[in-house]
């Protein structure tokens, strides 16, 4: 994805991309360490609460036992529930509202249990809430929202039904504050990591993309070198035959380069190739492909065109580079010409690109012989 990096500016709070284009991709690029990521941490959660449920059979009378069971499988239930939803679309459409709802759930479970039976379960919440944060996972919005309903729900009930000391209970405000700052901590750290570390990899692509781009150029030009030229005909080819359309190649080539550099200098004769190379792309179609093959000797592959079509392309191009002149110094310019040599694809016999080239080049220097400056098919 081509990406700025004006668009990777966050909002500070969510860390959501400016650029919804941007944010679906980072979601998307994110998918499969957030599944590996969920499965994780429920499997923890999961066996962790197996656990805890055994400690609970054993610390607690009956009558205790009666009322914890039944909430300590439901909790199992919806936990069973999410771990396939990572993986199938079916149960995936229910499965984030009961995650969002379970750590609320768990809550009012604990302060209920406290509120009947013993209220020491109320510290319970202080876990609660710092692992909603992380059980959400990847989704810092939604769990800053999700722990600030629990926080704010189990102050009001609590002090509602004073369950607590006034002492304790400002006691138990301030460590359930501290643990829904530790988990927002511990939430945005992971988040803000995610998308930097998301960022590095879009540059390094992007870095990697114009190497490979820098690798398919000709340096002085910016044209497509020969390799890169012959790769993409090659492609050409095979479309155009299925397709039964023709191919066009020209090659040429400027008229006594060796004498421009020997009179003006080598900067300006790679001066004339840059001019020549600006002329051919600006006066090809987009779907051509402009290459320089070396030194003063350049390539064109032209599709959807026939022998005849290519020959007046190529005479215009010859016109236009005759009449066209390079200024040195003040008043002084010069100019130059080109060869050119034709030949059309023959899908017949001809296995690549490479022989038909050889055919344009082997016209390219029967012009050369027959005076310069001119077409020769």
């Amino acid at each position: 994805m081509d990406i700025t990096t004006d668009t990777y500016y966050k909002n500070k709070f969510t860390l959501k991309y400016k650029n919804k284009e941007v944010e679906a991709d980072y979601l998307d690029s994110i998918f499969d360490m957030k599944k590996m990521q969920m499965l994780f941490i429920m499997g923890l959660t999961f066996f962790i609460y197996v656990f805890y449920i055994g400690f609970d059979f054993f610390l607690l009378n009956e009558q205790e036992r009666t009322f914890a069971v039944p909430f300590h499988i439901s909790m199992l239930l919806l936990w069973i529930y999410l771990i396939p939803s990572i993986y199938y679309n079916i149960f995936r459409k229910f499965a984030i509202f009961i995650l969002y709802l379970m750590p609320i759930y768990a809550v009012l479970g604990t302060l209920v249990f406290a509120y009947y039976h013993n209220p020491i379960y109320i510290i319970e919440i202080y876990v609660i809430l710092f692992w909603s944060f992380v059980t959400i996972g990847y989704m810092f919005l939604a769990s800053v929202i999700i722990s600030s309903i629990m926080l704010m729900s189990s102050a009001i009930i609590l002090y509602a039904f004073n369950m607590i000391a006034f002492e304790a209970y400002m006691l138990h405000i301030f460590l359930m504050t501290v643990a829904w700052v530790l988990g927002l901590s511990a939430s945005y750290m992971i988040e803000l990591y995610s998308r930097n570390n998301y960022e590095n990899e879009i540059e390094i692509l992007q870095m990697q993309d114009e190497l490979k781009e820098l690798s398919h150029r000709d340096y002085l030009t910016n044209l497509y070198n020969r390799r890169y030229f012959n790769e993409l005909a090659q492609n050409f080819m095979k479309t155009a035959k299925r397709d039964d359309e023709n191919i066009a190649v020209i090659m040429l080539d400027i008229d006594k380069f060796k004498s421009i550099n020997d009179t003006y200098g080598h900067t300006m004769g790679d001066e004339v190739i840059k001019q020549l190379a600006s002329l051919l792309k600006k006066h090809t179609r987009e779907c051509d492909i402009v290459s320089r093959f070396g030194g003063e000797e350049f390539a064109v592959l032209l599709p959807y065109t026939n022998k005849e079509e290519v020959a007046n392309i190529a005479e215009e191009l010859r016109m236009i580079v005759e009449n066209k002149d390079i200024k040195i110094a003040n008043d002084k310019y010069i100019n130059f010409t080109v060869s050119l040599g034709v030949d059309c694809v023959d899908f017949e016999n001809d296995h690549d690109i490479s022989e038909a080239l050889d055919r344009a080049d082997k016209a390219l220097y029967r012009a050369k012989e027959k005076g310069r400056n001119r077409v020769v098919i």
